[in-house]
């Protein structure tokens, strides 16, 4: 092919490339944009739209220039003899290609074998299949866009040029613009700083401070040997989002809204959430605190999203799950530009790099505000499916000489599991369980890393430190049970730690029934805040929770309260120190207590936990009057919230669960089999 002298050399092959990857960076910075703005629902403003628009176009053209520029100089010999046009065809391909494949690869996520790792089997040929389909289209679009005139695009490069010009201005703009919080002043010089850390799906009964025997915490034994551990604390549903909204409103699920976890829910707007009540509440000494009183950051993992309200008065925040790195709320573009892909795989990568990367953003945020008043959490998942340890914790638990099926726990063997696919021996339980324990494990060495970052600073003897979970997990102990979403003990009881030299004393065990919406209305308590106002005609807007301060100040109380409620999408439960009642939540439209004999009403289970802690004997018929107890104040309970039980619905999940269960041979989510009305051994 004859080459004219002008498109001879190096330099024609780069401004091809430079050509191409302006009509790359225009289309996918402009679709992923609009995705973005769908996702958002926008930034306010129109300008901010456009320069979010624009700096997203430049973002992407200035990528795609720097690595089809460095392809076009790599490549220049194998193309030399090519004319311009072709060069370029064959580089735009090379750039629509990596953009579509990107894109098919990351969007069909929740069809394509969900649940299984990114690099199973199933994934990876997935993963072939896609990019041969993208390989196709890019070479057909490539082209379609070679046989349009020099003319168009000039006209390209113009535009592209024109918005990352527009976009730098715009982003340069938004930095000089952000706030600064949490400076030190008359109104929170003498508060503490407050670091919650949330454990998703740790057990209580797996730290070595909790009594086992087999797991190695050596950082919570240590905190708690500095501070305060509750014995019996309660979380208000078994799954997460319902759970975190308990922690940070000291509500009940059915008063704070969060009682579904799927995209689009958001809690009661009217819900003061713990940040935001720091920046805006009213402090005992008699002023209001205002909004840069606290900065506040919250470091997440899994299944949570700033866009369900639980982030409100965070000024930043990062979603491992969501590829999100830290966020600054403050910052259209920060906010946008974490949800273009570029953003997102590069904090997938990391995460793959890096096992403990919320742990090291979150580190990197308290470095850069340990002169400042804050306020965070870190929302920790290694005991969270997928058990996927690092070798370094495995190897700890983990028989060397097993070679079964079960390297790592995901969603996969779950579902195999329970649709009967896969039967696990005992080789492979005792494996899942081991690779949990190395999580916990895994998740204490994390936590030690949190503190060990306070301690350089300078700032842990004035941070309260607070450790606990979500809801615990269920590891097999009932035949084809496991993970959560369950009313057992196992999913109710969690770890809850406090520590702070200045505010609570050391080693104190507290046995007192405690639940997670007393959090909240602790941390105001220990801060010298009042708890928000409680409007007569707004029934969302009490606080459900209690202080806990009674339990560990000098007069010790005994007890703060005498029940504690807990609900999922088929039951509700309530229990005392000793006893504990499950039932269907249909039956909380009877007042009458003898609904709980009636068979037609569904399983009615009382446990007598001093006698058997695991729930496998009902006593209902041994303790009636202890039950019809228990239901009337679970009656009463029920009826002072002002959202119907009947508004909690039942995931597509939950569904399959309940089928699963049946199949198994259990009464719903207990561990009783039909065939045994009275209860006797359920597992």
């Amino acid at each position: 092919m004859n080459v004219r002298e002008e498109d001879a050399g190096r330099g024609a092959t780069v401004r091809a490339a430079l050509e191409a990857a302006c009509c790359a960076g225009l289309l996918f910075g402009l679709v992923d944009a609009a995705v973005a703005d769908t996702r958002l629902h926008g930034p306010a403003g129109s300008r901010a739209l456009l320069g979010c628009y624009a700096a997203a176009v430049g973002s992407y053209s200035a990528g795609y220039a720097l690595l089809l520029g460095l392809a076009g100089a790599a490549l220049h010999p194998l193309m030399r003899r090519l004319a311009r046009r072709a060069r370029r065809r064959r580089l735009l391909a090379a750039g629509l290609l990596l953009g579509l494949f990107v894109e098919l690869y990351w969007w069909t996520r929740p069809f394509v074998f969900e649940g299984h790792s990114s690099v199973s089997p199933e994934r990876l040929t997935a993963a072939l299949v896609q990019f041969l389909v993208a390989a196709v289209a890019a070479w057909f679009l490539a082209g379609i866009c070679s046989r349009l005139p020099r003319a168009v695009f000039s006209i390209v490069c113009g535009l592209a040029l024109a918005a990352g010009l527009g976009g730098a201005l715009f982003v340069a703009g938004e930095r000089r613009a952000v706030a600064s919080r949490g400076e030190l002043s008359e109104r929170n010089a003498a508060m503490p700083n407050v670091l919650l850390v949330v454990v998703d799906a740790l057990r209580a009964d797996h730290l070595a401070c909790y009594g086992s025997e087999e797991v190695r915490t050596p950082v919570l034994d240590d905190l708690a040997s500095r501070g305060v551990l509750f014995e019996n604390c309660f979380v208000q549903a078994p799954y997460t989002w319902t759970s975190f909204g308990s922690f940070f409103t000291g509500k009940y699920p059915r008063r704070h809204g969060l009682i579904a976890q799927k995209a689009g829910v958001r809690m009661v707007r009217s819900n003061v959430t713990l940040p935001f009540h720091l920046k805006t509440g009213r402090h005992t000494g008699g002023w209001t605190m205002r909004d840069e009183d606290f900065t506040g950051g919250t470091f997440m993992t899994g299944a949570l999203s700033h866009g369900s309200g639980l982030a409100r008065g965070f000024d930043v925040y990062a979603e491992a799950m969501m590829g999100h790195d830290i966020v600054e709320t403050d910052s259209e573009w920060s906010v946008f530009r974490s949800e273009l892909l570029p953003w997102i795989f590069k904090n997938k990568i990391q995460q793959r790099v890096d096992s403990s990367l919320v742990v090291s953003l979150a580190r990197k945020w308290l470095r850069a505000n340990a002169d400042r008043r804050w306020v965070a959490m870190v929302h920790l998942y290694s005991t969270h499916t997928p058990y996927d340890p690092p070798a370094i914790f495995k190897e700890m638990y983990c028989d060397p000489a097993y070679d079964g099926p079960v390297q790592a726990f995901y969603a996969e063997h779950r579902i195999a599991i329970e649709e009967g696919v896969q039967e696990p021996d005992a080789a492979d339980v005792a494996q899942i369980r081991n690779l949990y324990k190395a999580g916990v494990t895994q998740a204490d060495a994390m936590i030690g890393e949190l503190l060990s970052e306070l301690g350089e600073l300078g700032v842990l003897e004035e941070t309260l430190v607070i450790v606990t979970a979500d809801h615990g997990e269920d590891l097999g102990e009932r035949k084809g049970i496991w993970e959560h979403n369950h009313m057992w003990q196992t999913n109710l009881r969690v770890p809850l730690i406090m520590s702070c030299a200045e505010l609570l004393p050391e080693d104190l065990r507290v046995a007192a029934l405690v639940e997670s919406v007393d959090l909240f209305p602790t941390v105001c308590d220990l801060l010298g805040m009042e708890l928000p106002e409680e409007p007569e005609d707004d029934p969302y807007a009490r606080v459900d929770g209690v202080s806990l301060r009674p339990l560990f100040s000098e007069e010790r109380a005994a007890a703060v309260k005498e029940f504690s409620f807990a609900e999922n999408h088929l039951f509700v439960s309530i229990q005392s120190a000793r006893y504990k009642l499950i039932v269907p939540r249909t039956l909380l439209d009877v007042e009458d207590v003898r609904v709980l004999s009636d068979p037609t009403r569904g399983p009615v289970r009382l446990f007598d936990l001093a006698r058997d802690p695991e729930e496998w004997d009902n006593a209902l018929g041994e303790h009636p009057e202890e039950a019809r107890r228990l239901y009337k104040a679970l009656f009463e309970w029920n009826a002072a919230l002002p959202i119907p039980h009947s508004d909690f619905a039942a995931s597509p999940r939950d569904l399959e669960q309940r089928r699963l269960l049946h199949d198994l041979g259990y009464t719903d989510s207990f561990g009783v089999a039909p065939e045994d009305p009275e209860g006797g051994g359920g597992g």
